[in-house]
């Protein structure tokens, strides 16, 4: 009998409570949850990863959440990773922009945490 192997989240949030929330959160659900706190770090963990999906905050240091989605969709090995963008900037024009980049879905902070969780299962479960 085959194991199911825990699809794996790569959350890109500098608020070190909200990746702790978010961890337990997604835990409960199965996933295999890594973070990274700064714009840099979370580039270079989703090249070195893989995950299935990533959640970024774009209120991000060192570049911004904007230059991470950029650089993942510009990335041959990142550009097929689902993106959803948790965020407490406002801003229709912003919204738009980070779909049109890429992102798959948005959040806003403060955020419900039953969508964002079913959120997740249905881009996880439409991306196998």
């Amino acid at each position: 009998m085959q194991e199911k192997v825990s699809r794996k989240i790569l959350l890109i949030e500098d608020e070190k409570e909200l990746v702790f929330g978010l961890t337990t959160l997604l835990k409960q659900q199965g996933y295999l949850i890594i973070a990274a706190y700064d714009s840099v770090f979370g580039i270079s963990l989703a090249h070195k990863e893989k995950p299935d999906l990533i959640i970024l905050d774009l209120g991000l240091p060192a570049g911004g959440g904007l230059y991470v989605l950029e650089n993942l969709k510009n990335s041959v090995e990142t550009l097929d990773i689902p993106v959803l963008v948790l965020t407490a900037q406002q801003g229709i024009d912003l919204e738009e922009k980070a779909k049109q980049m890429g992102a798959v879905a948005y959040f806003h902070k403060p955020f419900d945490p039953e969508s964002l969780s079913s959120q997740v299962k249905e881009i996880l479960d439409n991306s196998s």
